[in-house]
């Protein structure tokens, strides 16, 4: 194993805490006025005055947002599968129902605008973090507000913050866990449990921070904190999740976190699955690309369409026989079915290794080399799909019994999104996302900086490893699952550029990594 070399990182936590003099310390100044008298809000803005500014210029394409697109952005048909898990508190058998457990404690307010508030001041505290973990890192204090500009302008950022979708509270709760975490060089214990415990509330949101549980205690680890502080790490970060998976036994009786994780996979191995190399049983040979219905049969890999198709098209084998269950996905996403096709996809894989990374590894640099489409509705034209009358109950009956309103629910029968657009916010919001966003070439820039970093010794420290070894699994995951989606590659964009802007911090010089610690209220004396 490397050995990772630490650059100056934050004060340790417990025992002596260390005063430098004022000049040698970038957060000198914030320091002094947090604790000066009358300190509070108004102090801890003039410590930190240039990011305090870029926030409050931030808020505005928010309110814009909030304005324009009411009283929220639903995405068919995920949105009211949590809104429908919020009314009737149980776990859904697609995705995790920790989102819906936030929005079940919301539920008394009955406002999809208020939750969408919240999400975009989750937005704020997800900047915020950066900014707090790289100023402890020794940032100066326009380099850790410069890191922190995709979060807050980033017009496809801030659509996630108005979708009624898990993302962005599994995104907060997953970039607090480190910022906890990485905010003391020697994390406390109970310091890293609350890490821990963010991280494990984070993956039954969203599970693509499933193994980052495990990486918490592997970092705590490598800064030598103990055996102790690790395993209670991991102990914590796993209790949410097993927590969950017990519901979930009770509720559908699989220990599981959903009914899903395989027939996503089975979706994804439609890109590359050759049946003839595969040699499937008999049991399964109705998983095969060109046993699927219509269009879906297509022999040649690079001519069948996404993989969502196959997924959702109630055609095929996974949707038989109809059912005309009130809750439409329940059909599909059973036990047995989940099983049937998993085995199916490890199979695929197992016999077609080289086509599958092909296919993943394609996909998983999408982000780097092209510039993302996610964005703002910002007209009436309507989509192709329309939904079918049985969602469509379905979609009315899930929003109503939350907000008491369906007005956004009529236009998602024709489109992609189910909102209500205001004017004259809509064409303003069109500008701007015209105008400011993340390009793909800088988003693999920071990547590639954050990448050097870690790999000269002279500049790396194990938070920037930790941070692009997260992004890496939470970007690749869910693509190696079902497939590439720019909505997936969102919640690493704070972790790149934390780790990108660490390859261009200070490192000590011999003489500082030498240099014996000064006393307490030393730096006050000169």
């Amino acid at each position: 194993m490397a050995t990772v070399k630490e650059g100056p990182g934050p004060e340790p936590e417990g025992g002596r805490e260390v005063d430098r003099p004022a000049a040698a310390d970038p957060g000198a100044g914030a320091a002094r006025g947090r604790s000066a008298p009358g300190g509070g809000l108004l102090a801890l803005v003039r410590g930190h005055l240039l990011f305090s500014i870029v926030v409050a210029v931030a808020v505005v394409p928010r309110v814009i947002a909030m304005l324009g697109f009411q009283p929220a952005v639903l995405f068919r048909m995920d949105s009211f599968d949590y809104l429908w898990s919020a009314d009737h508190l149980s776990p859904n058998v697609i995705n995790p129902s920790g989102y819906s457990l936030f929005l079940w404690v919301l539920r008394p307010f009955h406002s999809l605008t208020l939750v969408a508030a919240l999400q975009h001041l989750m937005g704020l505290v997800i900047a915020t973090c950066v900014y707090a973990v790289l100023r402890r890192y020794g940032l100066p204090a326009w380099g850790a507000t410069l890191a922190a500009v995709p979060v807050l302008f980033d017009p496809a950022q801030i659509l996630v913050e108005q979708f009624i979708m898990a993302d962005i509270l599994a995104t907060t709760l997953m970039v607090v866990a480190f910022a906890v975490l990485l905010t003391r060089e020697s994390p406390s214990l109970w310091r890293s449990v609350t890490a821990a415990l963010f991280m494990g509330a984070s993956a039954i949101v969203r599970p693509t921070t499933l193994p980052l549980i495990i990486l918490i205690p592997i970092y705590l680890l490598i800064q030598r904190v103990g055996l102790r502080r690790a395993g209670a790490a991991l102990a914590a970060g796993a209790l949410p999740v097993v927590a969950y998976l017990g519901w979930f036994d009770a509720a559908h009786g699989s220990f599981n976190l959903t009914n899903s994780n395989g027939l996503f996979l089975w979706s994804r191995t439609m890109s590359f699955a050759n049946c003839a190399v595969i040699k499937p049983p008999p049991d399964l040979r109705a998983l095969c690309p060109e046993a699927q219905p219509g269009r879906l049969a297509i022999r040649v890999p690079a001519d069948r369409p996404l993989p969502k198709n196959y997924l959702w098209n109630r055609s095929t084998w996974e949707w038989q026989p109809p059912s005309h269950r009130f809750v439409p996905d329940t059909a599909a996403f059973t036990s047995a079915n989940n099983a049937r096709a998993l085995r199916f996809a490890v199979k695929a894989i197992a016999a077609q290794p080289q086509a599958y990374v092909g296919v993943v590894a394609r996909e998983t640099v999408q982000p780097f080399t092209h510039t993302n489409l996610l964005r703002f509705p910002v007209n009436n034209k309507p989509d192709t799909v329309v939904l079918t009358p049985g969602n469509l109950q379905y979609a009315s009956a899930a929003v109503k019994s939350y907000s008491g309103d369906t007005a956004a629910v009529a236009r998602i029968v024709h489109h992609r999104y189910g909102t209500e657009l205001r004017a004259p916010f809509v064409r303003i919001m069109s500008e701007y996302q015209q105008i400011v966003y993340l390009p793909g070439p800088l988003f693999g820039l920071i990547a590639l900086t954050g990448l050097v970093g870690i790999v000269i010794p002279r500049r790396r420290t194990s938070a920037a490893v930790l941070l692009w070894v997260s992004a890496m699994i939470i970007m690749i995951l869910p693509t190696a699952e079902h497939e590439y989606t720019y909505r997936y590659v969102i919640p690493a964009v704070p972790l790149l550029c934390v780790a990108a802007a660490l390859a261009f911090r200070k490192p000590k010089t011999a003489e500082e990594a030498g240099a014996p610690a000064v006393p307490a209220g030393s730096a006050a004396q000169h």
